[in-house]
Formats: C-alpha cells, sequence, structure tokens
C-alpha cells in the first residue's frame, strides 16, 4: 500500500497541485481540436451549468498564451431535461425513455412535478395537481386529463422554444461541437435525432461509453481525458470512473441547472447580447485553486503542462481508489445538486449508518456517488481495502498481458548534443506502450526542452523532471521511476542508443519467460566517439558482451557484465530491493545488479541492439559534462569498486544471506589481482626455454635498440636543420624535450603515417571497423587511428615480420 504525505491540503490547494494540471492538459486538447473548426462552418456551443466554467477556464487559459476566445465559442442554455423537452415534439418516445432511464426509480407523480416544476413555485404544484398514482410515463401521456394534458402542452412549446433559440444561436453554421463534462452522451444523442440537418458532435472531459436508447446511439463524441467505462492501466486519468463527481463538483457552478426557455432567451441571442449568466457564484475553493494553476502554468509547453499532469497524478489515483479519512476531506467537496427537475442536492458520501432496516455498508458503498469513499467510512484496515480493491477490480480493464508498460528512465545534465541521439533512439522504438521519464540532474533546463520539444516523441508519453542541484546519477533513476507507473523499466543514459527493435525483443522475451526471469538483457555493441564542436564522431565499435549466454552471480561478483542500456526489468524487483542506492556515486548500477540477481534470474537475448558508447579524453570537446565517468585519469571506478566489496563483506557479517555473495566477491578480486600481475609481471625465460626462442628473442630485442637508436640520430638531425635555418639558440637534446610535450596534440591534429614495422593490412583484417571508417574517409591510415585511440581501447599493435632482421642485415 503506498503511504502519502500526512502534510494536509485544503481544497484551494487539491485544486491547484492536483486538478489543475488536470485541467491544464483537458485545455491543451481542448484547444488542439478548436483550432481545427471554421469560424463560418461551425459553432462552438459550451453547455450549461459546467460550461459556464469550462468556458471561463479556457478564455483564461487563452489568454494566458496572449490569444482570446473565438467568436463562434458561445454559452449554450442546455440540460438533459432541456434535451428532453426539446426531442419531445421531433422524437417522443426517444425523449419519453431516456427521462425515465435517467429518472429510473422515481415515482410519476414526481417526474411529472419535475417537468413542471418552472411553470408554478413548488407550493402552487402541490395545490394545483393532486397525487398521481403510479403508470407508464407513455400511457399518462396519452390520457384525456387536465394534468396529462398541461404536460404535453408545456412539453411542446419547449420544443417550440428550444427549436427557435437552435436557429438563432447557430446562425448558418452547418457543425454544431457541444462542449461539457461528458460522460454518456444522452444530450447529444437527443439533440442529433431532434435536429439531424445539424451534423453534431461533442468534445467532452470524459466518456464512460456510449448511451443507447432504444437501440439509437450518440454520434461523434470524443472523452478528451479519458473513453472507456473502465479503468485503463494506460491511462491514469480514467480512474475518474470511480469518482467522476469530483469533475461534476469542479465544473458545476453554484447555479440552478437549465430547465425551460423563454422568448427573452431567443431575443436576447438575437439582439447580440449572448447567454452570459449574470448570477453570482458562491465561494469555491477547489475551483479557485485551478484557476490558480491555469493563471501560473498555461503559457507552459506542451511537454511541461504534460509533465505537470503526470506528477499530478502519481497522487491522485491512488486518493480515488483507496482514500484515507484525510482523503475524504479534501476529495468530496460540496454536495451535488439534483437536477432534471428535482430539488434539493445529494452529498457525495453517506452517513455511515443506517437508513432504513436492513440497510448495511455494503448497500451505502453500492449506492453513494463515490463507493471507494464510503468504504473508508464505513470500514478501517483490512476491511476496508479489501472493499476498495473489490470496487477498483470491478471497473479495471485488464490490461494486455503481452504489452506490459515500459518506463524509460533518462538522466542527463548539460549534455543536450547527445541527449537528441537518446530521444532519436527512444522515437524509433517499434514497441509504443511506453513512457519516457527525462531526469535534469542539476544542469540547465531549457536545452533540455528544446530537445524534447523537437523530438518525435509523443509528448503525452514524455514526463520532465528537472532537479536544480544535481542529487547523482542513482538518485536520479530513483527519482524518475517513482515519477511513472509502469510495468518494466529500463535505464536508457543519455549518451547510449538502441536498435529500433531493443523494447519489443525484450518485453516479448519476459512475456515468454515469465516464471524465470524477472529482467532480461541483450549483446551490446561498444562505439568509441569523440566530439568536436556540435558533432559526434564514431572512431570504431566492437562486440562488447557477445561472449554472455547466461548471468551468474559468480561472474557479477568478478565485475559488471553488462551496461545498463542493455537491461530491462520488472518494477517488482525495484520495489523489492528498495531502488538503486544513492550513496554510491558510480557503479550503482553494479550494487542494483548484484542485489537484483540475489532476489531473482537475468535472462540473456542473445542479439546486439543496445549501443554502450564511449567518449575517452582524446576528442578536443569530449572533456567535462560529455566524459564517460570511467575515462578520466582520476577513475572514480577503481576506488569505489573497493568500496562496494568492503561494504558487502561488512554486510555479510549482520547479514548471513549476504555472505556467499562477500565470499565470491572476495575469489573474484583475488583472481582478477592476479591476472593483472600476471599480464604486467617482466618475461623471464625458464631454463627450459630452447636455444633458438632464445636466440631469436635476443635477436629482435637487439634489432628494436638498433631501431630506436637510429630513430633517434634522425630525429637529432631533424630538429638540428631546424635550429640553424631559424637561428634558435638551443641545443638539440633541449629542443627534443621541449617539444615531447606537444606529441599528443600533434597526434590529435595531424594525419600519421605509418611506421615501417606496423602491419596496416594486419590491422585493418583484425578490426573490419576500422577498415569501414578508412573506406569512408575517416581515417587515412591504420597507424592514425592506433595513435589517436586503438592504443586507449586496448587494441593490439601489429608487427610487420622480420622488418627488424631486414633493417640489421641492411646496415651490417
Amino acid at each position: 500500500m503506498i503511504k502519502r504525505s500526512k502534510g494536509k491540503r485544503g481544497p484551494r490547494e487539491i485544486g491547484r497541485d492536483l486538478l489543475g494540471p488536470l485541467v491544464n492538459l483537458y485545455l491543451l486538447r481542448l484547444h488542439a481540436h478548436l483550432l481545427q473548426t471554421d469560424p463560418k462552418r461551425d459553432r462552438i456551443l459550451f453547455g450549461l451549468r459546467a460550461g459556464l466554467r469550462i468556458r471561463s477556464l479556457y478564455s483564461k487559459w487563452l489568454e494566458q498564451r496572449g490569444s482570446t476566445l473565438p467568436d463562434h465559442a458561445v454559452l449554450f442554455k442546455t440540460s438533459r431535461l432541456m434535451a428532453v423537452k426539446a426531442a419531445f415534439k421531433a422524437a417522443p418516445d426517444l425523449a419519453l425513455t431516456a427521462l425515465a432511464q435517467e429518472l429510473d426509480g422515481e415515482s410519476l407523480d414526481t417526474i411529472v412535478r419535475a417537468l413542471l416544476r418552472t411553470e408554478s413555485p413548488t407550493s402552487h404544484l402541490k395545490r394545483d395537481i393532486p397525487q398521481i398514482r403510479q403508470q407508464p410515463l407513455h400511457e399518462f401521456l396519452r390520457r384525456d386529463i387536465p394534468v396529462a394534458k398541461r404536460v404535453r402542452r408545456h412539453l411542446n412549446q419547449q420544443a417550440h422554444l428550444f427549436g427557435d433559440y437552435l436557429d438563432v444561436i447557430a446562425g448558418p453554421a452547418e457543425r454544431l461541437v457541444l462542449i461539457d463534462t461528458g460522460w454518456r452522451g444522452t444530450q447529444q444523442l437527443l439533440l442529433e435525432r431532434t435536429f439531424p440537418e445539424k451534423d453534431w458532435s461533442g468534445l467532452y472531459f470524459g466518456c464512460i461509453g456510449r448511451a443507447d436508447i432504444l437501440g439509437a446511439r450518440p454520434g461523434r463524441m470524443s472523452g478528451l481525458m479519458f473513453d472507456s467505462p473502465d479503468i485503463d492501466p494506460e491511462n491514469l486519468a480514467s480512474v475518474l470512473v470511480l469518482h467522476r463527481h469530483l469533475i461534476e463538483n469542479l465544473f458545476e457552478p453554484s447555479l440552478p441547472s437549465i430547465e425551460q426557455l423563454d422568448r427573452k432567451d431567443i431575443d436576447a441571442v438575437a439582439h447580440g447580447a449572448g447567454t452570459e449568466n449574470q448570477s453570482q457564484e458562491l465561494p469555491d475553493l477547489a475551483y479557485e485553486g485551478v484557476i490558480e494553476h491555469i493563471e501560473a502554468r498555461a503559457s507552459d509547453s506542451p511537454l511541461e503542462i504534460s509533465t505537470a499532469y503526470a506528477m499530478a497524478m502519481t497522487r491522485l489515483p491512488n486518493m480515488i481508489t483507496s482514500p484515507t479519512p484525510a482523503d475524504l476531506e479534501q476529495l468530496a467537496l460540496k454536495p451535488r445538486s439534483l437536477d432534471l427537475g428535482r430539488t434539493g442536492s445529494v452529498s457525495v458520501l453517506l452517513p455511515a449508518k443506517d437508513r432504513y432496516p436492513g440497510d448495511t455498508p455494503e448497500k451505502r458503498i453500492e449506492e453513494a456517488l463515490w463507493g471507494s469513499g464510503q468504504a473508508t467510512l464505513e470500514f478501517d484496515g483490512e476491511r476496508r481495502e479489501r472493499a476498495q480493491r473489490t470496487l477498483q477490480a470491478k471497473v479495471t480493464r485488464s490490461p494486455c498481458a503481452d504489452e506490459p508498460s515500459v518506463a524509460i528512465i533518462t538522466r542527463t545534465k548539460d549534455r543536450s548534443i547527445l541527449l537528441e541521439r537518446a530521444a532519436r533512439s527512444v522515437a524509433r522504438q517499434t514497441y509504443q506502450n511506453v513512457r519516457w521519464v527525462i531526469v535534469n540532474d542539476g544542469g540547465d533546463p531549457e536545452p533540455v526542452r528544446t530537445v524534447l520539444e523537437g523530438s518525435l516523441v509523443d509528448p503525452g508519453r514524455v514526463i520532465f523532471l528537472s532537479h536544480p542541484e544535481s542529487l547523482g546519477m542513482e538518485a536520479a533513476s530513483n527519482a524518475g521511476i517513482r515519477a511513472s507507473a509502469s510495468n518494466l523499466i529500463v535505464i536508457h543514459d543519455d549518451d547510449d542508443s538502441w536498435e529500433p527493435d531493443f523494447l519489443e525483443q525484450s518485453v516479448s522475451f519476459l512475456n515468454r519467460h515469465k516464471s524465470l526471469y524477472d529482467g532480461v538483457v541483450c549483446h551490446s555493441i561498444h562505439i568509441e566517439e569523440v566530439i568536436s564542436g556540435t558533432t559526434v564522431l564514431e572512431c570504431g565499435r566492437r562486440p562488447f558482451n557477445n561472449w554472455l549466454q547466461n548471468v551468474h552471480i559468480a561472474e557479477m561478483a568478478a565485475g559488471n557484465v553488462f551496461p545498463p542500456i542493455s537491461f530491462l526489468f520488472r518494477r517488482t524487483l525495484w520495489e523489492r530491493l528498495g531502488g538503486f542506492d544513492e550513496t554510491l556515486p558510480v557503479l550503482g548500477d553494479w550494487d542494483f545488479n548484484l542485489r537484483f540477481l540475489m532476489e531473482a534470474d537475468i535472462g540473456v537475448l542473445p542479439l546486439p541492439l543496445a549501443k554502450y558508447h564511449h567518449r575517452s579524453d582524446e576528442g578536443e570537446d569530449t572533456g567535462g559534462s560529455y566524459a564517460n565517468s570511467d575515462s578520466g585519469r582520476e577513475n572514480p571506478h577503481v576506488a569505489f569498486s573497493a568500496i562496494l566489496r568492503n561494504r558487502y563483506l561488512r554486510r555479510a557479517a549482520r547479514e548471513p544471506g549476504f555472505a556467499t555473495l562477500a565470499g565470491l566477491m572476495g575469489q573474484a578480486y583475488g583472481l582478477g589481482d592476479l591476472r593483472s600481475r600476471l599480464q604486467t609481471a617482466p618475461i623471464n625465460l625458464s631454463d627450459g626455454a630452447s636455444e633458438v626462442e632464445t636466440g631469436k628473442l635476443k635477436t629482435r630485442c637487439a634489432a628494436l635498440e638498433r631501431e630506436l637508436d637510429r630513430r633517434w640520430v634522425l630525429l637529432q638531425m631533424t630538429v638540428t636543420e631546424i635550429i640553424r635555418t631559424r637561428g634558435l639558440s638551443v641545443e638539440a637534446g633541449d629542443l627534443i624535450r621541449q617539444i615531447s610535450g606537444l606529441a599528443d596534440q600533434y597526434i590529435q591534429s595531424t594525419v600519421i603515417q605509418s611506421p615501417p614495422d606496423f602491419d596496416e593490412m594486419a590491422y585493418r583484417m583484425e578490426n573490419p571497423d576500422i577498415a569501414r571508417a578508412i573506406a569512408e574517409g575517416r581515417f587515412k591510415t591504420a597507424f592514425d587511428h592506433f595513435t589517436k585511440f586503438g592504443r586507449h581501447q586496448g587494441r593490439q599493435r601489429p608487427h610487420v615480420e622480420h622488418v627488424d632482421e631486414q633493417r640489421i642485415s641492411a646496415d651490417d
């Protein structure tokens, strides 16, 4: 169960911090649709009552973005009851059936008085209309009795007035767009059938299905925030199906519902007076909080609006599905006023006490407008949680087992050149059920925003977090993961990249092996690169871990065997492990992988789908923020490798479960240290070495010594000539020592020709990527690459056989 902050928020804070981001994204999407309308052919109709606030918020939203409400966007005096009255003349059966469905369970006497309520005060209706016995509404209206005639006369009159009203407010417009909170489209259906000459459509905050009345269903209608009768795990806003009255409360002003039209309403529109409602609203703190958010954040970019929404939705869904007593105070808001001609109001929550003999908590939970909230009133502890889980399960759509959601976490800091490549990597993925979380960890946020806004990744799937100060790599990873909701997680650092089918292949692997693995790694390609100005230059590539067939704890204890870019894992493991260790500035991925393997297994996908990019110090702009964490002269990986091993050894003393891992890490270190000593130990010929082998080695060493002396002579000849021609007063040996420090700079700025003992052909054959780079013109010679990058990368220097012996013979 998710723990939430104990800090109490009032209605204004709920409106500003949670509902405000939701409404801001809704207005952005509404705006995108309304931009497609034609002022001459279309009329945008904000249906009262909710349309009054929606239009006001949209107007404020446009104002913050330097625009104004379009002239063809008007308030529309309508309601479900008005739509029933409007449809009575043209489609009486449809109208009366819709009314009966909406007032299901109400007596005929209540329905009749609701229809006539605006004709006379309630006290007069009680005096003028006797009690009406229960019978079907259709049959009642066919009877030749005074009260039935009165109802028919009222309905026909309102139908006629509504037709005139629509003619005036729509004018020559052919297409009418309804704006309202939405839900099932009953009102739209009635208007479509009553005025078929108009092209109707609806843009709603949300939809929970489609009305079906006598086999008729509404036409084009869109739920801008959700469009499902169930909770869709891939759309967090759909959780509002459990508490849609939260949105109705927010958008519903404290004004009476529209129940009838008068001729003055038509005259007002005809004379350009509009349909503005002059009544004063009562204070509404939650709505005021939303206004505060809109005024502050409406001008944000689509990316920032989507990110604020995503952050709000990390808290709001749990408050709706599993509310605490404190949440009830914050989300119950004001009582809902009754509509459809009825008087009074109803609370979102019912008192937790029996209303009649036989009443039960379960009945009250079922009948309450917010069932999960009612469960909090009725029960404590496990019983409350069980009731809330049951309610949620009833309306939750089962996620597609083959398409689990993936959170892609990208940490970045002042590396926009590389981030552009990461954005292309994410955008090219063939697997689409993703959320991309970018964590700007202490860098300048503006270049990051520029990259994200120019990328091809769907802004609705992007979450952008920005830390004013750097928290460190592992803290940034944890923050990004916490800001997302997904089944699977992968760390995509800003300098790495994927093949387009990385996610598709990796997700498919985990789907096929659910019972075996909680994570999967693929093979990686190691790419060496440098940065020159704003250009990333590839110097070479080679397989990084194509030998990897299984992931063993013992092998991982020796050192990390795969980069984060290649590792997709289940969120449940991250939660179980408590996330990444934020105290580690480097090697946090190795630590996480070790702890992961103590809990679960990692499968291997033997395909090179991940690209692990590495920048050494050679590039002119490769240092600073663009360097890898292990490429500097003071490599922190070396120090923290010892620190991390020592931690596990100490932990083993406290937790016996870690004794085996600590032992493996100790053995792995011993073997690694022995290997290093053997590789650097001087070569001593054993007594058993053959005289022939010894002779060859002595001859080669003598040749190398002779060649070095020869090249020193040539170098001194060249330097002496420079001194003579330029008139310098310096000894040749001193000048050589002075300019030797420039050798590295000279190597990077000049094409280096091959010396006679360097085997050009062998180097190209052993390194196909370099042969390709030479063919493409990126290097002139193989030795040029070797001096610039190959030696640092650990590539072997091939020697031309017998060159030294030939040189010796010639000299002799």
